[in-house]
């Protein structure tokens, strides 16, 4: 066996037994397993006393974002959109991405907790001549970060707003 291959195995093999101990104890009237709990608690799952889930949080619940209506402009110019979050740790970093009519990526952004407020308003920059008029779409990619440095992620609803040709 080459060296790649065993740490891979070695890799595979502590995987499959970490998720076979943290999977999550059937609803029963017992309580839950402490070693199960534990390991959950470890991997960022949280349960209760009666094995039963939190209710899931709508991916609206975590933030959206908005841009209004406007010209699409000759030239290259800066076009306003904004970003409102509610994350659940004070440790996040959002990802935006514009999207135009035909679904190519167009502009792009990035926000970090440490040096971004959890709303405010930016701009996507870019040029008439690469782009049309149409309908756009801003898709975000929120991840956060839990006490012990587990990594959480949630897209955000898309938003969209329409640039039409000047008249």
């Amino acid at each position: 066996m080459t060296r790649v291959t065993r740490t891979t195995a070695c890799l595979a093999g502590a995987g499959l037994t970490l998720g076979l101990l943290a999977a999550p104890a059937t609803a029963s009237s017992a309580p839950a397993d402490p070693v199960t709990t534990l390991l959950g608690s470890l991997l960022g799952e949280s349960s209760s006393s009666d094995g039963s889930q939190p209710a899931a949080r709508q991916r609206s619940s975590y933030g959206r974002t908005s841009a209004p209506d406007g010209t699409l402009r000759s030239g290259c110019h800066n076009y306003r959109y904004g970003y409102r979050l509610r994350p659940p740790t004070s440790d996040w970093t959002l990802e935006t991405f514009l999207r135009d009519r035909t679904g190519e990526g167009i502009a792009s952004g990035v926000f970090i907790s440490d040096s971004d407020p959890r709303a405010q308003h930016s701009h996507f920059r870019f040029c008439r001549y690469s782009t049309r008029a149409g309908r756009f779409t801003i898709r975000a990619l929120m991840h956060w970060y839990g006490p012990t440095g587990a990594e959480h992620q949630v897209w955000l609803e898309p938003s969209h707003f329409r640039l039409s040709r000047p008249s």
